[in-house]
């Protein structure tokens, strides 16, 4: 009899410390999971006449066109089927660049079909700069919630 409490002995410290591992790994990825979900952040969903989308995918099929007027003033249509909630106008002169926010409360919502005429008191005359580049932002949810996304650089229009 007392070989077989032994052997029993024996045979629950393997089970005991199998199960211990286990769980310190299962602690250790939901420790390193929760930490890395902090770098990417959740993805802004836009909906169009029933197609929901990320936000992203939307900006590829943003299409616009440049405007220059006689007078000196420059602008863009949004000649495509995404509505514009607000863009970014990038003003590449001599020696560096600025970016501008147009908000949609500064007129910057711009539906497709429809043109706008850049205005702000920080931007001057079309031929001041060496480019200028329309960028858009597009409005969307994030879990319930509206969020704004700016498109990247590369869906933008340069004004010619």
């Amino acid at each position: 009899m007392k070989g077989r409490g032994i052997n029993s002995k024996r045979a629950l410290s393997p089970i005991i410390s199998t199960t211990i591992l286990i769980v310190i790994v299962i602690v250790l990825a939901a420790i390193i999971l929760l930490w890395s979900s902090s770098f990417f952040g959740e993805a802004v969903i836009k909906e169009i006449a029933g197609s929901e989308k990320r936000a992203e995918e939307f900006c590829a099929e943003i299409k616009m066109r440049g405007i220059v007027n006689e007078d000196d003033t420059f602008g863009f249509e949004n000649s495509g089927s995404v509505p514009i909630f607000a863009y970014r106008v990038k003003l590449e002169g001599s020696g560096g660049s600025n970016i501008i926010r147009i908000g949609n409360e500064q007129g910057g919502s711009v539906n497709p079909g429809y043109s706008v005429i850049v205005k702000n008191s920080q931007i001057g005359a079309y031929s001041e700069y060496e480019s200028i580049k329309i960028i858009p932002i597009l409005l969307g949810k994030v879990e319930g919630t509206t969020q704004e996304f700016e498109c990247p650089e590369i869906n933008g229009v340069r004004i010619s």
